[in-house]
């Protein structure tokens, strides 16, 4: 009975001393398992689905899609679509006729093509162009130009932008404000015009150039260029 009571107590007796010990023991894991650890999802943690957004509500916002404005060019082309068809005919028929008037006038001085002086020719464009308009404003006031507005429609002529011609797209005049008429181009021609009473024997000029000025939604100017074989003239206007 003895013998059975000290091993009872020394039974009990160890399992204390173990109970003391077991919570004192630590596991240390080092850095590379740890970071072994890490990289695997928890038990319980749930998946993050890829299609879900961060934001409340789950559903994703809506692109903003912002409206592009026009470019200079574009807006320009939209305006003239909507410019009276008979005005834009017309004004552009004019401008057509000053051009090749003053480059005709300018022509009649080239007596020898290979001895083309180009300082000459800008003088005398310059020097002819007021004249040029003139004539043109006269002629806008006659039966034969309102009949030909009537009945010819006048649009932005983009293979102007192309050889022979080469014009430039885009052109700008100043008016009395300060401000500027932003000009398209909307005719060229290498000759004269079919209702021109001048010749044009690409002398000193290889093509004429024809703009519409526009400002506010109004045709408020013509411009004319004349491209001459060394290179682009000055633009001329004239004012509605």
């Amino acid at each position: 009975m003895q013998l059975w009571t000290r091993r009872a107590i020394a039974l009990v007796l160890t399992g204390g001393f173990l109970a003391v010990l077991v919570p004192a023991c630590t596991i240390h894991i080092r850095p590379t398992d740890r970071d072994e650890i890490e990289d695997e999802p928890a038990e319980n943690e749930p998946a993050e689905r890829p299609d879900e957004e961060s934001e409340p509500g789950g559903g994703s916002e809506p692109d903003e899609v912002d409206d592009e404005p026009l470019s200079p060019e574009e807006q320009a082309y939209e305006e003239l679509l909507n410019v009276d068809p008979q005005e834009l005919a017309l004004k552009t028929m004019a401008t057509s006729y000053a051009a090749v008037m003053v480059a005709s006038l300018v022509e009649s001085h080239v007596l020898d093509p290979a001895t083309i002086d180009e300082a000459a020719i800008d003088s005398l464009t310059e020097q002819y162009a007021p004249a040029g308009w003139d004539a043109a404003h006269a002629w806008m006031e006659t039966p034969e130009a309102i009949t030909l507005a009537a009945t010819d429609g006048i649009y932005p002529d983009f293979a102007c932008f192309n050889e022979p011609y080469v014009c430039p797209q885009t052109t700008e005049c100043p008016l009395s404000n300060g401000e500027q008429a932003f000009c398209m181009v909307t005719s060229c021609h290498k000759g004269a015009c079919p209702w021109c009473p001048w010749e044009l024997g690409n002398l000193a000029f290889k093509s004429v150039c024809v703009y519409g000025c526009l400002k506010n939604g109004s045709h408020v100017a013509g411009a004319y260029i004349l491209v001459s074989h060394w290179g682009h003239g000055d633009r001329h206007c004239t004012y509605w």
